[in-house]
């Protein structure tokens, strides 16, 4: 039950417009609930270290921004004279209530995958490639019945873009690429296996993993189509370093990614397409940030407060922004997170984001692990680095159980190899690949 409830909120989030809105977020949280008291109610829980930092993370932030939107400051400066820092003192609660969702959903992952990571790994896996499989056959009956919707509502933007039920083409994009990566995971075979035989017995996973290169090209996402090459280029890296059989993975992602290159360029659809896409304004993305930087620069230590990213800038908005448009974020989350938090906060928890990152990295002893690791890392950095759709539960969800399910085989890999065959067998570890 308790299985079911996680792996279920995977699928459902790309169905329920990216899981962002109220309505969906009470449904996950619903699953994330059921799921803790079914494991409650079977074993006795005891949260392991790495827990109580991420929920001290949690509470840092959310703390501060309920502090901000208390009544106890001195009077604030444009763009509103008041006693507290948030722009909206009450916006706080739908932020925080999506912060408790995550972590009680990390937690959650944490009492599932603590006894075999390996095989909870790989099941998030297959999960992330079914939900992406699922968008890939939305998009497509879209597409060939000419409906133009996202089966929620009409199109008002991207007509002709592959958006499946997220709405939004980078967030479609994003998922076929989490969907590549999860895909060649599972591709992996043994080491000492041949490459022919490989692609006899897990082709399938390679074959999909095309099928979402595809789907991800008819998104015409710029970013998407960049952040797939270069998450795949880490998760290639990352399978050949030290490794005697490189070429068993390495060709086939080689060949996979000049496929995805030569199809974008030599289909006349797709060239037009990104040439449209790549104006010299980066579709306002540079004025969006210089407009971040004016606010960051004018509350630089305390941020302006949850839900207030668009009267900010609209507030400092440059001379090149459309204000006409509603510019709920700056595009990069980071901005993001330093005008609602302010920079010591935001950096203090990229600071610890970063060492626990490294720490698990430090940790990982199987070369796929540390790729799948290393190339989620890279996604969410370069994704958030353009844009916002990286916080949908749709697209965080599959990368925070990957990570919890990395930092439990960071901290209990010693103990699985000393466990019995019949468990080993059952986590996934020789179907991976072999240690440094």
């Amino acid at each position: 039950m308790a299985q079911f409830c996680l792996l279920a909120q995977i699928i459902l989030a790309p169905l329920l417009l990216g899981g962002a809105r109220p309505w969906a977020m009470g449904i996950l949280s619903v699953l994330t609930g059921i799921g803790i008291l079914a494991l409650c109610a079977k074993m006795p829980i005891c949260l392991p270290r790495y827990l109580r930092v991420i929920w001290l993370m949690a509470g840092l932030a959310s703390g501060w921004m309920i502090m901000q939107s208390l009544p106890i400051w001195p009077m604030q400066a444009a763009p509103f004279n008041a006693d507290h820092i948030a722009l909206y003192p009450t916006a706080w609660h739908s932020t925080v209530a999506d912060i408790l969702w995550f972590i009680a959903t990390l937690t959650l992952a944490s009492l599932l995958a603590c006894k075999a990571p390996h095989s909870f790994i790989k099941q998030v896996c297959i999960t992330t490639a079914c939900a992406a499989a699922l968008q890939v056959g939305l998009a497509a009956l879209d597409q060939i019945a000419g409906w133009q919707t996202t089966f929620w509502f009409t199109k008002t933007a991207h007509i002709g873009d592959w958006t499946g039920s997220l709405a939004n083409r980078n967030a479609f994009a994003a998922l076929m690429v989490l969907g590549m990566i999860a895909s060649l995971y599972c591709f992996g075979g043994r080491q000492q296996v041949r490459l022919g035989k490989v692609l006899d017995q897990k082709g399938g996973w390679l074959a999909l993993a095309m099928v979402f290169a595809f789907a991800l090209l008819q998104s015409h996402s710029r970013s998407g189509f960049v952040i797939a090459l270069c998450s795949l280029s880490v998760f290639a890296v990352m399978q050949m370093r030290d490794n005697p059989a490189w070429h068993r993975i390495l060709f086939p992602i080689g060949v996979f990614m000049f496929g995805i290159v030569f199809v974008a360029l030599a289909t006349p659809e797709f060239t037009t397409r990104f040439a449209e896409l790549a104006r010299y304004d980066l579709v306002q993305r540079d004025d969006a940030w210089a407009s971040a930087i004016n606010a960051i620069i004018a509350r630089p230590m305390t941020g302006f407060g949850p839900g207030s990213i668009a009267l900010v800038i609209d507030h400092f908005a440059t001379t090149g922004l459309n204000t006409n448009a509603h510019w709920f974020s700056s595009h990069n989350v980071w901005l993001d997170g330093a005008i609602v938090l302010g920079l010591p906060v935001m950096v203090v928890l990229l600071a610890m984001g970063g060492y626990a990152g490294f720490k698990i990295w430090h940790g990982l002893k199987l070369r796929p692990l540390k790729a799948l690791f290393c190339a989620s890392i890279s996604i969410a950095v370069l994704s958030g680095s353009v844009d916002w759709v990286i916080t949908l539960p749709a697209l965080i969800l599959p990368m925070g159980l990957v990570w919890v399910g990395c930092i439990e085989a960071a901290g209990g890999h010693h103990h699985e190899v000393s466990a019995p065959a019949d468990l080993a067998a059952q986590s996934g570890v020789p179907d991976q690949a072999s240690p440094h």
